[in-house]
């Protein structure tokens, strides 16, 4: 049951979603991946039906909304992970927006969870496994992102990360991240970053050392990874926590000092010739003169 607590109607969007792990290692209901984990068989968003518009709802009207679930015609192994969303739908002012260049909407959004399951009692261990790691940005900041995947239809619960990052020849650790109290849902994938705290990034050869612990269950990795220089030019330029050299400004300088260098070289070279110029002409009379 849905209730209007407004005092003017308003007319209520219902969306359906399948649920994913976003990269804080939290379960989204309310949205949707850009990619689905390759192992998801069936996706929830497919299974529920919404209602195909908008409902309206008079000044503190309460009424029924109904989603239908389609459950797969064959048998489905451990759980199928959504979300119901219901938000307000608002129209923008173009008026508003034209006087003040900006609009704050006041708008509500509530999420409902969706678990469905041919079977009450089936029990999944979940395991993980490391994908890939590599150089990254997470809010336009320099990141490694090691990529882990639950391939299992089950839920990873109090999820703990440790990671850290060191060169191939070296012992010393470079970065580090760790997490706890993370979750991922069914058959799904995040990158878990570990940041370089406003450092540059440097093309080389790299290790990571990752561990992971789920209740009982604990899972470790090494992998080995290259960051080529294009990599790390493209990441280091776009980083925002890293100031930026005008190259342009450098050149100019460089350029025009090169311009006034050369110009009085060859001035001193110039006045020089006219000074040895004027020495022989003043001399030249006099030399006669002795001679005869």
């Amino acid at each position: 049951m849905i209730r209007n607590v407004r005092d003017h109607p308003i007319d209520v969007n219902v969306t359906v979603h399948t649920a994913y792990t976003n990269v804080h290692g939290v379960v989204e209901y309310g949205a949707d991946s850009k990619e689905p984990d390759p192992t998801l068989v069936h996706e929830m968003k497919d299974l529920l039906e919404p209602p195909s518009e908008a409902i309206t709802f008079d000044a503190f009207e309460e009424k029924e909304v109904v989603v239908k679930l389609h459950m797969p015609k064959e048998e489905v192994t451990g759980l199928m992970v959504g979300g119901i969303r219901l938000y307000e739908e608002t129209e923008d002012d173009p008026e508003d927006e034209a006087d003040n260049g900006m609009v704050v909407k006041n708008t509500f959004s509530y999420v409902v969870g969706v678990v469905a399951s041919n079977s009450r009692t089936q029990t999944i261990t979940p395991e993980l496994e490391l994908l890939t790691v590599f150089a990254d940005q997470l809010n336009y900041r320099n990141v490694f992102s090691a990529n882990i995947q639950n391939f299992l239809p089950t839920f990873t619960n109090e999820l703990q990360v440790e990671a850290s990052v060191r060169l191939a020849d070296s012992d010393e650790v470079l970065y580090e991240a760790a997490e706890e109290k993370m979750q991922m849902a069914p058959n799904s994938n995040f990158k878990f970053p570990i940041p370089l705290n406003g450092e540059r990034f440097v093309s080389g050869t790299y290790v990571l050392d990752m561990t992971a612990r789920s209740g009982k269950n604990e899972w470790t990795w090494e992998e080995t990874f290259e960051v080529t220089a294009e990599e790390a030019r493209r990441l280091n330029r776009s980083d925002v926590s890293i100031e930026q050299t005008n190259w342009w400004w450098i050149i100019a300088g460089v350029t025009v000092g090169v311009i006034i260098i050369s110009w009085l070289a060859y001035n001193t070279y110039k006045n020089k010739k006219l000074l040895t110029q004027s020495q022989t002409i003043d001399h030249g009379p006099l030399s006669e003169k002795k001679k005869s």
